[in-house]
């Protein structure tokens, strides 16, 4: 039974499975997914990135502007 202790699970829908248990197909389904997981925590931390940089210039901005008159209503 110890064995079976370290061996990695997969939990879809409240089922478990062993994922060397599962076909080649399944494993690499697995693997997929794994990787799509990375590249989304990626992109997500590589947008946060960008509004931050958008964040500083839209407040450099705002720091030009102060002394520049506002067109008129």
């Amino acid at each position: 039974m110890d064995s079976n202790k370290n061996r990695p699970i997969l939990n879809i829908d409240d089922h478990e499975y062993y994922i060397d248990s599962l076909p080649d197909e399944g494993k690499g389904l697995v693997n997929g997914l794994r990787t799509a997981d990375a590249q989304l925590k990626m992109y997500e931390d590589t947008l946060k990135m960008i509004n931050i940089g958008k964040m500083k210039m839209l407040e450099d901005l705002k720091k030009i502007v102060e002394n520049i008159e506002p067109l008129k209503k």
